[in-house]
């Protein structure tokens, strides 16, 4: 007799339970769970999701007992991978979490952080790479985008710009374990709490606070925290959103956002909003809805401006809320140009 077979399958311990249940749990239900985990939290999740193998349906019966009718194994074993943990995490948190997460598991470059890092002022790139060393400033003009490395090169001295150019053509091809130690010093210098002295919570919590200003108060701030911190103001001001912002969000998000708008605070925000605003909205809707809403906007006297201003507000609100957990993306102004 073959003892080994008889083993009894190891049991699951402590977070290997957590990321064997959510696996097994129906997709929605699972990322609303995995809204309630912060960070380090989601990324241990995550790190053993993605190392857990195969866990044996007799296994799983023995943790699921109350959840049973959530399951979706169907009695077959079932199989964490790095997939399986990426496809957890998506529209739970946002897009760049879900990049710098994987990343961070595979121990690759991330290239979501390049490319957000291309969006940044040509002039923070170079008043910052000009005191660093030539090979430093090769490597990130390797991986961001052509123009933008062309851009702040273009404002470094000529010496150290020759040499950049130099290095870029004799150096090899640099490590993923180097990019990710690179990452992680531009991430906490330049987008970070590193040299500007503000932190994401720090961001997070003004732009919450600005959000609720009017657009020339926003605009004012903006510009006096771009005098002494442009990274800063370039960080904040992609956290920003106002409801005359709308028309900047691709018709898709635009769609997203008007199904989670109940139809009367749409049309009180609607009274107070220009046929630019108007037009930018109303095609978004189906045609019963556009006729309802276009009934009730002509319909009555207008209402107090602090209604107008409150449910626009709102609607605001929860497009950063949609954007917060990574189900549109404010930054994508393709909605400009529909």
């Amino acid at each position: 007799m073959d003892l080994l077979a008889i083993q009894p399958s190891p049991a699951l311990l402590g977070a290997e339970k957590v990321a064997a249940i959510l696996l097994a749990l129906d997709r929605d239900v699972a990322q609303r769970l995995l809204k309630h985990f912060d960070q380090v939290e989601l990324r241990r999740i995550a790190r053993v999701a993605a190392g857990l193998g195969t866990v044996p349906s007799t296994v799983m019966e023995d943790l699921i007992e109350e959840m049973i009718g959530q399951l979706s194994t169907d009695g077959a074993d079932l199989m964490g991978t790095l997939g399986q943990a990426e496809s957890l995490l998506t529209g739970v948190v946002s897009e760049e979490q879900v990049a710098e997460i994987m990343c961070d598991l595979l121990g690759k470059s991330n290239d979501y952080f390049w490319r957000r890092l291309s969006t940044m002022p040509d002039a923070t790139l170079a008043d910052y790479f000009v005191k660093e060393h030539p090979q430093t400033i090769a490597a990130v003009a390797s991986k961001v985008d052509a123009a933008v490395a062309a851009k702040f090169l273009a404002l470094l001295p000529g010496p150290v710009r020759n040499e950049v150019m130099r290095r870029m053509l004799t150096s090899g091809p640099i490590s993923d374990s180097a990019l990710r130690l690179l990452e992680g010093a531009l991430q906490d210098d330049l987008m970070g709490a590193g040299g500007s002295g503000s932190s994401s919570g720090a961001s997070k919590r003004v732009a919450a606070i600005v959000n609720q200003m009017d657009s020339s108060q926003i605009e004012e701030i903006l510009q006096s925290v771009a005098e002494t911190e442009p990274a800063v103001a370039e960080d904040l001001k992609g956290m920003l959103f106002t409801f005359d912002d709308i028309p900047s969000l691709s018709p898709r998000a635009r769609a997203i956002l008007l199904d989670q708008v109940p139809t009367d605070r749409l049309v009180m925000a609607l009274r107070g909003a220009g046929m630019e605003m108007r037009e930018a909205i109303l095609p978004s809707l189906s045609a019963r809805m556009r006729r309802m809403v276009e009934s009730e906007l002509t319909a009555g006297d207008p209402p107090p401006r602090k209604e107008i201003v409150k449910a626009q507000r709102a609607i605001a609100e929860t497009v950063l809320r949609l954007s917060e957990t990574g189900v549109i993306d404010i930054r994508d102004n393709q909605g400009a140009a529909a």
